[in-house]
């Protein structure tokens, strides 16, 4: 190119036809994380696994949340050895229980 750039604009007939990117709803408005063609609010991107990005599980047994997917605890267990929760947790979250 000559250094130019060149702007074309829309006849004033077109205008009304294109949908404005400033058209979303109320509930639309925030941020988010686009993963595996889904939108994610980016307050609820915690509740996600961070490798395949599938929601998570919460484990009321052992009050900790999991990946199925990943078959891995996203909560460590806890530095109390006497936990009753941690104490007979599985390696993976989806082993056969005790």
């Amino acid at each position: 190119m000559n250094g130019k750039m060149n702007f074309f604009l829309d006849p004033k007939s077109r205008v009304a036809q294109k949908p404005s990117i400033m058209n979303y709803k109320q509930d639309e408005k925030g941020l988010y994380l686009l993963a595996d063609k889904k939108f994610i609010n980016w307050m609820d991107v915690h509740t996600f696994c961070h490798t395949c990005m599938d929601p998570l599980t919460f484990d009321n047994e052992f009050d900790a949340s999991y990946c199925a997917s990943c078959n891995e605890w996203r909560e460590e267990r806890c530095s109390d050895i006497s936990c009753e929760y941690c104490e007979n947790r599985p390696e993976r979250p989806l082993d056969p229980r005790k």
